[in-house]
């Protein structure tokens, strides 16, 4: 048997103050090179085995971490000179056979821009052709960009241009003189539950037209020119109103006195994202909640709520798919609409018209209910139930319209009418609507489905002017232009059919938060001093203002207002 073979552990010299062989080391180990290094140094790395001229990381490029590697110590980075190989002065004159380049391993290729004269070419190959001046990219496809058709350069947008020319204008700039009072979020108003108890019916004024039963089989392959209205619809504020006026004067318990166009705008506020205002008259106890003639609740949004709203514009000319041409657009659809679907005849109600007490022909058939609200019970926060508040009653008294009705027996049905408008599907702020002339018949659903995403607002407010006014149904009609680029000429393609209470289900809205806002803010004004105050929704944010302003605030704008549309009258007249 073999003996075994054995081991035995060198002799360990060790170097208490640093690395490196000690004194007693033997003389073989002398000749390999070494740098001194301090134990208390700090390693990064055993071996540094990549190039040690460049110990960044290259993942990242050079940057962030890269350049803090970069200036720490790396074990082993300073015997990059001991170690290197040193090249003979003979090959200095050696070279590649060959006359193409070798790129190096680290060399990065990019893509440059360089400026052309033409539209680019196939391929992506210099100079192209075509007119035009632009930039063109290195290896695209056919034309300048990469796999694009024509020469310019295009800049690539990310999340810096996110939102970006969604800026909205204010309805009415606030000057040096208006004192902010209030900022209220909606997040804070989503909280807000009333429990409004039914309206008590004051009185009925003015007359309504029948509607025509015709239009029930109007649709894509029957379409009906829309004829213009020639008659004047009024739309009052609540503070000119004789019909308020007088019941202020005789009843104290109203302390609130409103139109449905301001309330169902307080109610619909949370899925508002335009700007509005509403003036509010604070006269000893008393509250006139009033809109300003002219301004945005006399015309109606188009698309207010689209991913993509219509181009806003301050200039007066503007283009006719501008948010501004596009409202006074849909407020002369609505007119006209209604005045032309209840021409059948007219049913005069129990009071005449107070706004036309001398029978002009030129102004439209219209009929109002003045119904009276009891807000003495106190709002609060997800209560299904309202506490009573202790002390003087507070009633409010809203003007509610009526703008259609059908006499059948003893079943009368009093509608609600107006009428969605599609302009150009093609422009900006269309929101991706359907072509109704090809889909309203076929695709129903889902060009309703878009117009509730599209006109959230507005809608939320047509249903809830339903409401106030207890109309038995809310017909929305479809109206569309004859030629994309006319917006005088329009053709009624349908209609659809809902009662109010339903609808405002159907746009995922509650009543007991809308009449929440509304009394919380009916609150909030009666606790404030006797002045002229603005509530106003702030164009770009989520926020209700509430500013104090001077007494004759907006009253030279109403009459400059006035004096326009006289003058746009007269010309319509003479056209």
């Amino acid at each position: 048997m073999s003996e075994l073979p054995s081991f035995t552990l060198p002799q360990v010299f060790d170097n208490p103050k640093g690395w490196g062989p000690t004194p007693q080391a033997p003389a073989t180990l002398g000749e390999i090179p070494y740098d001194l290094y301090s134990k208390g140094d700090k390693v990064n790395r055993v071996a540094n085995w990549i190039n040690p001229n460049d110990s960044r990381d290259h993942r990242d490029g050079g940057r962030g971490r890269g350049r803090r590697d970069h200036v720490q110590q790396t074990y082993g980075s300073s015997s990059a000179s001991a170690f290197a190989y040193q090249a003979e002065e003979d090959e200095e004159s050696f070279s590649l056979v060959g006359d193409r380049g070798v790129v190096g391993a680290n060399r990065k290729i990019g893509v440059r821009a360089v400026p052309t004269g033409g539209r680019g070419g196939r391929g992506g190959n210099v100079g192209g052709r075509g007119r035009g001046r632009g930039m063109q990219r290195l290896g695209g496809g056919r034309g300048g960009g990469p796999g694009g058709r024509g020469g310019g350069f295009r800049r690539r947008f990310g999340w810096r241009d996110f939102d970006r020319g969604h800026h909205r204008f204010a309805s009415v700039k606030p000057t040096d003189d208006w004192e902010l009072v209030q900022e209220i979020e909606f997040n804070r108003m989503s909280g807000l539950s009333f429990l409004a108890q039914e309206a008590r019916n004051l009185g009925t004024y003015g007359s309504v037209g029948i509607y025509d039963h015709l239009y029930d089989r109007v649709n894509t392959k029957l379409e009906r020119p829309l004829k213009a209205a020639s008659g004047v619809r009024l739309n009052v504020t609540a503070s000119q109103d004789p019909v308020l006026n007088n019941l202020a004067s005789t009843d104290s318990s109203v302390k609130v006195f409103a139109t449905d166009t301001v309330i169902a705008t307080l109610m619909a506020s949370m899925v508002s994202t335009g700007a509005w205002d509403v003036v509010v008259n604070r006269v000893g106890d008393r509250l006139f909640f009033d809109k300003r003639d002219g301004g945005p609740l006399d015309f109606p949004s188009v698309n207010e709520n689209a991913a993509e709203p219509p181009a806003e514009s301050s200039e007066k000319e503007a283009s006719i798919n501008s948010a501004a041409m596009l409202a006074g657009e849909a407020r002369d659809v609505n007119r006209s609409y209604i005045s032309q679907i209840t021409a059948k005849g007219t049913v005069s109600l129990d009071h005449p018209n107070p706004f036309n007490q001398d029978n002009a022909d030129t102004v439209d058939h219209a009929a109002y209910r003045y119904r009276i609200l009891d807000f003495s019970a106190k709002a609060g926060e997800d209560e299904e139930e309202p506490e009573e508040q202790s002390g003087d009653r507070c009633l409010m008294a809203i003007r509610t319209e009526i703008s259609g009705y059908i006499p059948s027996g003893k079943n009368n049905k009093q509608l609600f009418l107006r009428a969605l408008t599609q302009h150009d599907i093609s422009a900006q702020g269309s929101g991706g609507a359907l072509d109704w002339r090809q889909k309203l018949d076929s695709q129903r659903g889902a060009v309703i489905a878009t117009e509730m995403k599209n006109n959230a607002s507005k809608l939320a407010r047509w249903a809830f002017q339903a409401v106030l006014a207890g109309a038995d149904q809310l017909r929305i009609g479809f109206v569309a232009r004859s030629t994309p680029r006319d917006r005088s000429r329009h053709g009624v393609l349908g209609f659809q059919s809902y009662n109010p209470s339903d609808f405002v289900q159907q746009l995922s809205l509650s009543e007991y938060t809308a009449w929440g806002i509304v009394k919380a803010l009916v609150d909030l004004c009666l606790g404030l001093d006797e002045g002229k105050y603005v509530i106003m929704r702030d164009p770009n944010k989520p926020l209700i203002l509430i500013y104090r302003v001077p007494i004759n605030t907006f009253e030279d704008d109403g009459e400059e207002e006035e004096e326009e549309d006289v003058e746009k009258n007269e010309n319509d007249n003479n056209d």
